[in-house]
């Protein structure tokens, strides 16, 4: 247990009985309670006896009783129901009351005291509704459960108010441009992963071709991609070094791309992905520590690497804006949220933290920036889900989605073409981005980009940079 915050605990971690099972898609994830004996039951060591104040992350359409209980001390109340239309699909629910646990080893067991055997009809329409994440679902999903007293709690979101970044450049410059730059992205003529000639693509990016486009879309700022999908880094970085070498560069590429859009007057943000998924993730997540029964390495690791990037690159460098998967992958390991944060903000203290909540709740206090996964839509963060113990929780609203149809980034071979172009009409764009601007939204929009960045052709697609130029005559004036 975490005696100075909040301590996750994830559904699956737990001793099962009954009918609770894992599910086979999202493993943290546990469901099957169709009676009041299929529990979870979770192991807590606890420093001293305390009184703890409970949330549990849940999925459910209809409302059911909860029940998380400890030796005699024992919470109840009715699932909450979603209020809100789009996402998140499933929820952060703070029980009323605290539940007293005794110094040292302690049993924290959840049940649904009113749970009955789904019928037939009950099951087969189960089995057809959302899958977890995807939407809400009809039967009970349990994501996790958290655990903190009053007072510790209290204390957390202090220490996050008193570090939190400046996040107003970023309203008045109203929007920005995002890129994966990816690991499995294919350039204009070269059909491999950018990761199996990672060091090429690194020393042949012309720096000024990109600068020259992202200035033609009038964005204020620039959300780079430092990592996705494989963790290879396009420049030098001694803490990633020593966890695998080989997945660095000697070209400061990052600081390049830093100074070139300063002098330019155009801010940058990083993107980072902790290497989850992509290029040979498995050898990079057992080298980071990721996959230890104790994570702590894992979570030191990726400290040190935020804390060396922040220092290099100082006050040009506005922040880690898209901190992806973090609830997804990384919450599950329980790293130092706090301990990320500060690293980020180690070489400027005014750098902002979006830990990504893509379809549920919030991660941590200790982030200034709603970040999800908008997808193609055009739409705005609903703001009953943004404050004090809301979904999102204390962050500046925000926006992020993609514009071409062939999503992200460009992940099949281009063969000299490039794809159909944006989902929706350039007056749609330009529409959407007055009505943010107006509303105080930054909106930071995702254009798909060739792996090899070089003045040979467009590193965009011309009918996405043709909508650009319109948004920036219609916000910009010019």
């Amino acid at each position: 247990m975490n005696p100075d915050g909040v301590t996750a605990i994830i559904a699956s971690s737990g001793t099962l009985s009954g009918n609770a099972k894992r599910h086979f898609r999202s493993g943290n994830v546990v469901h099957g309670f169709e009676s009041p004996q299929d529990t979870v039951t979770w192991t807590v060591d606890v420093p001293k006896a305390d009184d703890y104040v409970i949330d549990v992350l849940l999925s459910k359409l209809e409302p059911t009783q909860l029940e998380v209980s400890s030796g005699d001390s024992v919470l109840t109340a009715p699932s909450m129901i979603r209020t809100w239309e789009y996402r998140p699909f499933f929820w952060r629910q703070e029980l009323p009351g605290t539940l007293h646990l005794k110094a040292g080893v302690n049993q924290i067991t959840l049940r649904l005291p009113d749970a009955i055997p789904a019928t037939a009809s009950a099951g087969k329409n189960a089995n057809q509704s959302s899958r977890f994440g995807q939407g809400v679902t009809e039967e009970f999903h349990l994501f996790s459960i958290e655990l903190g007293t009053a007072g510790a709690r209290q204390r957390q979101m202090e220490r996050a108010k008193a570090i939190r970044g400046d996040v107003s450049w970023m309203i008045d410059g109203k929007y920005g441009i995002f890129v994966h730059w990816s690991s499995q992205s294919r350039g204009f003529n070269i059909d491999e992963k950018r990761a199996e000639w990672f060091q090429k693509s690194v020393e042949m990016f012309d720096v000024t071709a990109f600068a020259d486009a992202i200035e033609r879309t009038g964005a204020a700022w620039i959300t780079f991609t430092a990592t996705h999908q494989g963790f290879y880094w396009p420049g030098p970085s001694a803490a990633i070094d020593k966890v695998a070498p080989g997945r660095t560069a000697h070209r400061d590429l990052l600081g390049e791309i830093i100074d070139e859009l300063d002098q330019r007057g155009i801010r940058t943000l990083f993107y980072l992905h902790t290497g989850y998924n992509g290029y040979d993730p498995k050898v990079w997540r057992e080298a980071l520590g990721a996959n230890d029964a104790d994570t702590k390495r894992f979570s030191d690791n990726i400290e040190a690497i935020l804390r060396e990037c922040s220092l290099r690159y100082g006050e040009k460098l506005m922040g880690f804006g898209y901190m992806d998967g973090a609830l997804a992958w990384d919450y599950p390991l329980r790293p130092s949220w706090e301990g990320w944060a500060r690293a980020i903000k180690a070489g400027n203290p005014n750098a902002i933290v979006g830990l990504s909540s893509n379809r549920g709740p919030s991660v941590s206090p200790f982030s200034e920036l709603a970040v999800t996964d908008g997808g193609s839509e055009l739409r705005q963060v609903d703001p009953q889900l943004i404050g004090p113990g809301k979904q999102l929780g204390d962050v500046s609203p925000a926006w992020w989605c993609l514009m071409d149809q062939g999503g992200w980034f460009q992940n099949q071979p281009m063969k000299g073409r490039y794809g159909p172009g944006p989902v929706h009409s350039t007056e749609a764009y330009v529409d959407f981005f007055k009505r943010m601007a107006e509303a105080k939204v930054p909106v930071t929009i995702n254009l798909i980009m060739t792996a090899d960045v070089t003045d040979d052709h467009p590193i965009f697609n011309p009918e996405c940079m043709a909508v650009m130029e319109e948004v920036r005559k219609a916000i910009r004036g010019k």
